[in-house]
């Protein structure tokens, strides 16, 4: 019993919450590299 148990939460996080929090971290990281990209494209230079 034991054994199942740990096999479902090893399927539930490795098929469900895995892929789901993965995409949600790359969501971000491209939201951020835009933020960074336009911050330093629209910053001017100070002398």
């Amino acid at each position: 019993m034991n054994s199942l148990l740990l096999n479902a939460f090893f399927d539930t996080v490795n098929f469900g919450i895995g892929p789901i929090v993965t995409y949600i971290f790359i969501f971000l990281l491209v939201i951020e590299l835009i933020y960074v990209m336009a911050k330093y494209l629209r910053s001017e230079k100070k002398n």
